[in-house]
């Protein structure tokens, strides 16, 4: 049941999401209404994903009756959101605002149930403290983006893998207020980059129209220039992450027109000399992203676990401390650990023993090898029908979407 629901509201957020592109060019309160939706339903996700780890018979009755609303709910968000693209497609989106109103007000309704309405202000308040140690490097970042209205800056992310540049770049971009530009983008490039693809990925967000009649272009000459003319008079906002190569930044580069509106870039990449090549002959600043401090480390830990480090038995203390020494400050490592550690008991001995795997593991790695190994643990603890669900996945090229 748990399972259903959740999925079926995960469904729901991606359309919602599909509805905030260009591609629909919906009004702004609507779109204000649909990104206010977005919320609710995320921490009615994240409440669904909690029940999901507990057995039926460990979930009182009223969160039963809160869980299969929820699931209804969704159904009817997803049956109402289908029509609205049916409609869309025969060219008639009047009832749009209607549908998000009447949506909003079904997920207030649900909040009000008595029983379930303290455990989702938790989830609230837990969610907004959610990005443990972002707050400094991202005002920074945003320090750095600030310069004459007029010129044309890039900020270039850097560091390993697992260490969040991703995240810290998207919090950067959401942090930023969108009517500061005429145009925004984010897109991933991967290390095999489907540059086709990522050229469209843009135009789909930076105007429907460029963005429909690309599909009868041939080749990735045709779109730069396609994007290019798009941008070329407009102040934008372009978020490039994962980049691998130089070429493949030189080739997104190309796209984007270097004028004198104060259009900004971000770009995210493992590889210094990748950083250094798009800082290269332009207002630019590069910014390595840093490991968690250890207090940091120990909240994100705590909070995958408890409500607060709080509820921390002071028996546990001094292994966990163990445990994040062997991560390295690495928030996908530490995610990881918690993850593993929250399925199994909270016994001291139990825990000692997932550090000595971890020790095992990781002792004489670079960090970025203790993370792939602490992420190669986690999977291995895995049951074994989400390791079968995993490797089906793998056979996907990285960053498909479809």
């Amino acid at each position: 049941m748990a399972n259903a629901a959740t999925s079926v509201m995960g469904s729901v957020i991606g359309k919602l999401a599909d509805m905030l592109t260009d591609k629909y060019n919906l009004a702004r309160d609507v779109k204000q209404g649909i990104r206010s939706l977005q919320d609710e339903l995320r921490t009615m996700e994240a409440m669904l994903l909690r029940l999901e780890d507990k057995d039926d018979d460990q979930i009182d009755p009223l969160a039963k009756d809160w869980r299969s609303k929820v699931r209804e709910l969704s159904y009817d968000i997803e049956d109402c959101i289908d029509r609205f693209v049916l409609n869309h497609s025969h060219g008639d989106g009047g009832s749009t605002a209607n549908f998000v109103h009447k949506a909003i007000q079904m997920v207030k309704t649900l909040f009000k149930d008595r029983g379930i309405a303290e455990e989702i202000r938790r989830l609230k308040r837990l969610e907004a403290r959610d990005l443990v140690g972002i707050d400094a490097p991202r005002e920074e970042i945003i320090s750095l983006l600030r310069c004459e209205d007029k010129e044309h800056k890039v900020v270039s992310i850097y560091g390993i893998g697992g260490q969040g540049k991703t995240t810290l770049a998207m919090e950067v971009y959401n942090k930023i207020t969108e009517a500061a530009f005429d145009s925004r983008a984010f897109v991933s490039v991967s290390q095999t980059p489907d540059m086709k693809k990522l050229l469209r990925d843009i135009l789909s967000q930076i105007s429907k129209s460029h963005f429909d009649q690309s599909q009868m272009l041939e080749t990735v000459e045709q779109l730069i220039r396609t994007v290019k003319e798009c941008l070329k008079d407009k102040r934008y906002f372009i978020l490039i992450d994962d980049i691998w190569n130089v070429w493949a930044w030189e080739l997104v580069r190309s796209a984007l027109p270097r004028n004198d509106n104060g259009s900004r870039i971000i770009t995210t990449t493992r590889i210094e000399a990748v950083a250094k090549s798009c800082c290269t002959g332009i207002a630019a600043q590069m910014y390595q992203a840093k490991p968690l401090s250890h207090e940091d480390s120990q909240r994100l830990f705590f909070k995958r676990l408890f409500l607060s480090s709080d509820d921390c038995h002071p028996d546990l203390r001094k292994v966990s401390d163990d445990i994040l020494k062997k991560c390295c400050g690495l928030p996908l490592a530490i995610i990881s650990i918690a993850g593993l550690l929250a399925n199994r008991s909270k016994a001291v001995e139990v825990w000692v023993n997932v550090l000595r795997s971890i020790a095992a593991a990781v002792d004489k790695d670079s960090p970025i090898d203790k993370m792939k190994r602490i992420l190669l643990l986690s999977y291995v603890d895995l049951p074994h029908h989400l390791k079968s669900c995993l490797l089906y996945l793998s056979v996907f090229p990285e960053d498909y979407a479809h």
